[in-house]
């Protein structure tokens, strides 16, 4: 965990030193392009070319650097190397923002309980209470992290009471089949490849976690350019669509991004909720994100945030 934090003082610190100027008429807009674990409306749009099209009629490019890592989101936000991050845990936006990053929450990405999961083979623990002492592993510092903490809360366990290994999801993957470790927390197409090679399914954030996943900026960015703002959840909002009228045709491209089988996109897209209006419920889960990384040991307490005052832009609440 003190790596964890230490990332987040050296973000705060990118965030005081570095104080980007907005043009009146930018150029360029620049976005986080994320796929995984199942992004499908960004998939869509980068494939359809919505936002060039709708930012190309205002003399604006479209930039969208490949950058996955909540955390070097935020470190980008402070930068002013980005404008929007498109895909942003909510946990990561909350980080930031008790680390002196100016950044807002303008929608909602995604809710998907049951897209995270404890997994292991066939021959593996049976149940959670089963986990004590069992080597475990995925990305610290996550939802998949928090999942694991509520799983073993739930049966009177602590993280200290297993040998908690921090990978990314391939590697964790790798070692949950190759037997190195007996659970691994897994998402998206690393948790049907499990299922595929006669893995199990030990618990999903169902129940556990309600995951948050949001879309941010820049407070700059926000406060010099909200027509832009608007014309971005509008370009957003025709991806939504897109998938919403052409389900068929938005999976088939989901599924090539991804290399995938249709079929295993069709089975992933109902454990996705891409309603982008920020809602009450939200902010309580997002507040109870917070908790979690100040029990964790991930967010000092007296650096805790109002999240509707501090982290929510007002659009956000009526983002359609």
């Amino acid at each position: 965990m003190k790596s964890f934090i230490r990332l987040a003082l050296a973000t705060a610190c990118v965030a005081s030193t570095l104080s980007p100027a907005f043009a009146a008429d930018p150029q360029t807009l620049r976005v986080t392009y994320v796929t995984a674990p199942f992004n499908v409306p960004s998939i869509v749009e980068k494939h359809e070319g919505i936002l060039d099209t709708d930012f190309g009629a205002k003399g604006i490019k479209i930039e969208r650097p490949e950058i996955t890592s909540g955390a070097k989101q935020t470190e980008a936000i402070a930068a002013g190397a980005i404008d929007v991050a498109s895909v942003l845990g909510g946990a990561s936006a909350i980080l930031a923002k008790a680390n002196g990053v100016d950044i807002r929450i303008i929608a909602v990405y995604s809710r998907s309980p049951k897209a995270f999961a404890l997994m292991t083979r066939a021959d593996g623990p049976a149940t959670l209470a089963d986990l004590k002492g069992k080597k475990i592993a995925g990305p610290k510092g996550t939802t998949l992290h928090q999942l694991l903490a509520a799983a073993l809360a739930s049966t009177g366990l602590t993280i200290n009471d297993v040998d908690y290994i921090n990978m990314d999801l391939p590697t964790a993957r790798a070692a949950l089949l190759s037997g190195e470790i007996d659970v691994a927390t897994l998402a998206g197409n690393n948790a049907i490849a499990v299922e595929k090679a006669g893995g199990k399914t030990l618990a999903t954030g169902e129940g556990l976690i309600h995951p948050t996943t949001v879309i941010a900026a820049s407070g700059k960015f926000i406060d010099a350019h909200p027509d832009l703002v608007e014309a971005y959840l509008a370009a957003h909002r025709k991806s939504l669509d897109f998938l919403a009228t052409k389900p068929d045709d938005a999976l088939k491209i989901a599924a090539e991004e991804q290399k995938i089988s249709v079929e295993d996109a069709k089975a992933q897209l109902p454990l996705y909720d891409f309603t982008p209006t920020l809602t009450d419920a939200d902010v309580t889960n997002l507040q109870a994100d917070q908790t979690f990384m100040v029990d964790n040991g991930m967010l000092p307490k007296d650096r805790t945030i109002d999240i509707r005052k501090d982290l929510v832009s007002p659009i956000a609440f009526s983002a359609k």
